[in-house]
């Protein structure tokens, strides 16, 4: 049985995040969890990572452990979640 899709997302865009070790959960799984946002003083929306080091697109940034997936960026700009 097809699997709903949570989120549509360009193919291209899926294609620059080849590094995910989860083959793409956020975008079929009801209940996969997403990395949490975090607005900054300068009013920039950055991920707050909350898969840690088992993601291969988690990164230190100061005292923080930050998403920087491009399909998690993705579906921020084009869904606002």
């Amino acid at each position: 049985m097809h699997k709903p899709k949570r989120f549509n997302l360009p193919l291209e865009t899926l294609l620059e995040a080849k590094k995910c070790s989860k083959h793409h959960a956020c975008l079929t799984d009801m209940d996969y969890q997403l990395c949490g946002i975090k607005i900054t003083t300068e009013n920039h929306a950055r991920m707050v990572c909350g898969k840690g080091s088992d993601c291969p697109y988690s990164s230190q940034m100061g005292n923080r452990i930050v998403c920087t997936c491009p399909v998690r960026h993705a579906i921020y700009r084009k869904y606002g979640i």
